[in-house]
């Protein structure tokens, strides 16, 4: 009888936790790329796929991010971990805030132990994480070199597994008109070597999509920061396997008190 009533009374909890779930992981955020910080990053050209190109922007750039809905904003700085995919200043997108780890085959976490020890100190962000830096701070993004430097390194990391700027579809300038700045290409090369076989969880991953079309947009990194805004959150499927073990667990104790 009373094992009958813990059945009955779990299926329910159940289907209403999964509803509930729906409402309480989802929270709804949009993306706005402000511009950019021109005194960390800077033009540069490199080797885009076997062409020298001019390429507009590579350091830091600027986010503010929108809950939906209660509207409040934060202001982050990010780099770009997706080179050959678009996004625009001053056009709002849509995101999702995950972990490094959460995104395969991209060396994230990589980036990540990059970000949080070049990009993160909280005498220029005060609203970034407590993390200390294992770097020293001559190493630390403080410069549009040392910011375009890192970008072109991650970007070599992402696309070419850090195979270095003189192979692959991400490499220095090779035209001797419009070399890779020779600054640029220290600190790029810094970068990678200071990151080979290291690897964290800390940063934030900015997943970016179209909000008309919900196509993919330039994926971001940043640092972790402590503004109370959004961060990473559990994937619905795997709050609702938590949510359905939590009803399971509920309706056992029943039976086990018979």
């Amino acid at each position: 009888m009373r094992q009958g009533l813990a059945l009955r009374f779990a299926m329910p909890l159940t289907v209403a936790l999964l509803l509930l779930g729906g409402n309480t992981f989802a929270d709804t955020y949009t993306i706005d790329p402000t511009g950019v910080d021109s005194t960390r990053g800077e033009s540069i050209w490199m080797n885009e796929n076997g062409n020298n190109v001019s390429q507009y922007f590579a350091g830091v750039v600027l986010i503010t991010l929108t809950d939906t809905d209660t509207h409040q904003q934060w202001y982050r700085d990010t780099l770009c971990v997706d080179l050959f995919t678009d996004i625009y200043v001053t056009q709002t997108y849509g995101t999702t805030v995950l972990d490094p780890y959460e995104i395969s085959g991209r060396n994230l976490t990589r980036v990540s132990w990059l970000v949080d020890n070049a990009l993160t100190n909280n005498a220029l962000l005060p609203t970034q994480s407590s993390f200390l830096s294992v770097l020293p701070s001559s190493e630390w993004v403080t410069n549009s070199a040392q910011g375009a430097g890192i970008q072109l390194a991650i970007w070599d990391i992402v696309e070419n597994n850090g195979d270095g700027l003189s192979a692959g579809s991400v490499q220095a300038s090779t035209d001797p008109n419009h070399p890779t700045p020779p600054d640029v290409l220290y600190w790029a090369n810094t970068y990678e070597t200071l990151s080979t076989n290291q690897s964290s969880g800390l940063a934030f991953v900015y997943n970016n999509t179209n909000l008309l079309s919900g196509t993919r947009v330039q994926m971001l990194e940043g640092p972790e920061f402590a503004d109370n805004g959004p961060m990473p959150a559990p994937e619905p499927s795997t709050c609702q396997f938590m949510l359905v073990s939590l009803a399971g667990g509920i309706g056992l104790w029943f039976r086990r008190r018979r």
